[in-house]
């Protein structure tokens, strides 16, 4: 077998390798058990959430793939940022969700809630600028669904969706009051999601600023800023724990900070869910990810960036280290993994 010779390749051997000599638990959990010890977190949700996470890989995989053949027109994955889909199994189908562009994770669990919905479908459509695409018909490739109540936001790196999630928080309560609520309920809770450099942009500031501004004049926003942090914007490195001291100690703004494994990142973003839900008022939830094969699939990694750093962001996959946790935990063995992989 020739060595890989894409990234694509690299990540895909990494784990590959780690499953081929991977060894079992010892004991072997039921589904109805938690992952670990004092979480939430069932086996059964727990292997639901990597079979999502594998999904949005592979779809992934299948756009460059497309690209390859001149049958595809979008290259800009979520490989990386999969651990969103904590949140998309967090949160209900009556969460509104404003999602960026790595958010395909997060989709692929959303879907999971609504019988009928073929979100692999739905996706290569859009890779393809397929007039068929449901959300956009050919026009751009975004996540979005109407049953889903996923507005199809601008996605694009300067967070202009941000202002416009924090309008509908906003206006919950007054659509509520009116009699507009559109089938959302009294305690449904809005849902945007952006990276790292984005929040940097005025667009970003001004609508995380607005849903405090509200808060602090009486009024509810119940908001979770999702913001994925992958340590970079396109070919610039985010300063070391800049989003965690920017944000960490703004008034009438919750910080959670997600990170670790599977299960710890539920668990605090199921607090963070929860904190939104009752308090009626914003949440900054800084989720910790790493990005795989540079910012899009024409994107030349190493002329700004060293093959260490590079070799280092692909250790931290989280499909490889959530593989890793099930087996070590006892909720799937080395063969059931390779199998959902």
């Amino acid at each position: 077998m020739s060595a890989p010779s894409t990234r694509v390749e690299i990540v895909q051997n990494n784990i590959d390798n780690y499953l081929a000599n991977a060894q079992p638990a010892g004991q072997k959990l039921t589904k109805e058990t938690p992952l670990s010890p004092g979480s939430s977190l069932l086996v059964r949700q727990a292997l639901e959430i990597f079979e999502d996470q594998l999904i949005s890989r592979l779809l992934d995989v299948a756009a460059r793939e497309l690209k390859k053949r001149n049958q595809g027109f979008y290259t800009i994955s979520s490989a990386g940022h999969e651990n969103n889909a904590v949140i998309g199994a967090l949160l209900r189908l009556d969460d509104p969700c404003f999602l960026h562009y790595r958010a395909g994770g997060l989709m692929m669990a959303r879907s999971r809630k609504l019988e009928g919905c073929d979100p692999i479908l739905d996706t290569l459509l859009s890779f393809a600028a397929s007039a068929e695409d449901p959300i956009a018909q050919g026009r751009h490739k975004v996540w979005g669904s109407k049953p889903l109540w996923v507005p199809p936001a601008d996605q694009s790196t300067i967070a202009s969706h941000l202002p416009k999630a924090s309008g509908l928080a906003f206006a919950l309560r007054t659509a509520r009051r009116i009699g507009e609520s559109r089938g959302l309920s009294d305690d449904s809770i809005v849902c945007c999601s952006f990276g790292d450099a984005s929040a940097n942009h005025a667009t970003a500031l001004a609508g995380i600023n607005s849903a405090r501004y509200t808060v602090r004049r009486g009024g509810s926003a119940p908001i979770i800023f999702l913001c994925e942090d992958n340590g970079i914007g396109i070919s610039v490195e985010t300063p070391r724990n800049w989003i965690h001291d920017s944000f960490c100690n703004l008034p009438h703004l919750q910080y959670f900070e997600a990170q670790g494994t599977l299960d710890e990142i539920w668990n605090t973003a199921e607090v963070a869910v929860a904190a939104c839900r009752k308090m009626r008022a914003p949440v900054f939830l800084h989720l910790h990810t790493t990005r795989l094969w540079g910012h899009a699939g024409t994107d030349v990694e190493t002329t700004y960036r060293t093959m260490e750093a590079i070799s280092e962001a692909e250790s931290r996959d989280p499909i490889l280290n959530n593989a890793r946790r099930l087996i070590e935990t006892g909720a799937a063995t080395p063969d059931e993994a390779s199998r959902d992989g």
